[in-house]
Order: C-alpha cells, then structure tokens, then sequence
C-alpha cells in the first residue's frame, strides 16, 4: 500500500520565470497625465479669445464704423480661428495616439511636459502673431510652437514603442501610419514656415507690405 507521504511531487520552482525584456517602470498614473492634457488645453484654447477685443464707436448705431473698428482686428480673428483649430487638432491627435499609450516611463511623461509647455504657451504665440502677422519673427515663434509640440510627439511614439510601453493593440501597421502622418505634418509646418518667411521678408524688402 502506497502512503501519501511517498507520493512524489514536482519541486516548485525556486526562481520565476525570466523573460527577454523586463515590463517598463511607470512613472505616474495614465489617467493623472490625461487629466492634466484635458485641463491645459481647455484652459488654452478659453484663453485664446482674450485677445480679441471689442472696439470703441464713436457712435454706437453705426453699422459702418463697426465694420471698419471690427477690420482693424482682423488678423487677430484670423490667428484666433487658426490657432483654435491647431490646438484642437492637437487634442484630438493626441487623445488617439495616448490610448496605445500603457505605461507612461520618465522619458514619455519628459516628453509629454513638453508637449503641455508648447500648448500652454501657444495663446502667447497666437496674439503674437495675431498683432504682428507680417513679422517674420513672430511667425517663427507661432510655427516653432508647433514644431516643438509635433517633435514631442513624434519622440514619445518612438520612445513608447522601443521601450514595450505601449498597448499589445498596436499593431506595426498603426504605428507606421500614425509615425508617417505626424512627421508629414512636421515637414509640411516647416515647409510653411520657410516660406511665409521668405514671401514676408521679400516682401517688406520690396515695400509690398
């Protein structure tokens, strides 16, 4: 008769298993990071209609004078129309991209710091260049805020993806098409940059603005 002290038992292991590549650390919680994206783009895109201003009539029935008061400030609806729409589109880029985000490590929440710097920093950039549109230093403090917010963006896909951060969802396809867009639109802002530059710069050397 066999005892059940005799049966032989498997010997449990004594180390876990190991794997090729240990799971990224994270550095904060996911929701903190898009809690805080939410918050700094509302509050950017609100404060963007600061600089609008209402103007001053002389007299206050007169649908011309208002017209001609409301002219004066029409680069500055213009940059607050685009500047409005940059930032949605970078909310909305952003909220796509972050769900693939999983682990959010030290070098992507950096990165991520930098993308809220530029956003926060963009209604400066948008009555700037609404004030001056035919500076060209001022437009290249509008675009180079966009271009430090898509390189951000760019860095932390890379980075995300090289260090397993990112969602078993993503699938090489996604992660291409997503990294061939954003680098599209990075060459596409500097493109413009280059050439509004140039057209206003030959144009006050010519006397045509």
């Amino acid at each position: 008769m066999t005892h059940a002290s005799e049966l032989a038992l498997p010997a449990a292991p004594t180390h876990a298993p190991t794997h090729a590549h240990e799971a990224p650390v994270s550095a904060i919680s996911r929701s903190r990071v898009e809690f805080l994206f939410d918050g700094v783009f509302a509050i950017a895109m609100t404060i963007l209609v600061l600089e609008l201003r209402v103007p001053d009539l002389v007299d206050h029935r007169s649908s011309a004078e208002l017209a001609r008061g409301l002219s004066q400030y029409a680069s500055t609806f213009g940059s607050y129309l685009l500047s409005f729409f940059v930032l949605g589109s970078f909310w909305y880029r952003h909220n796509h991209q972050y769900r693939y985000f999983q682990t959010i490590t030290i070098p992507i929440l950096v990165l991520h710091f930098v993308q809220l710097a530029a956003a926060a920093f963009f209604p400066f950039c948008a009555a700037l260049f609404g004030r001056y549109p035919f500076n060209p230093l001022s437009a290249a403090i509008y675009v180079g805020c966009v271009l430090t917010f898509q390189l951000a963006t760019v860095l932390a896909w890379i980075i995300g993806r090289r260090a397993g951060a990112m969602s078993v969802d993503l699938s090489d396809e996604t992660y291409r098409r997503t990294l061939r867009r954003t680098l599209r639109q990075l060459v596409l802002a500097t493109a413009l940059l280059v050439f509004y530059v140039v057209k206003v710069t030959t144009g006050v050397a010519t006397g045509f603005w």
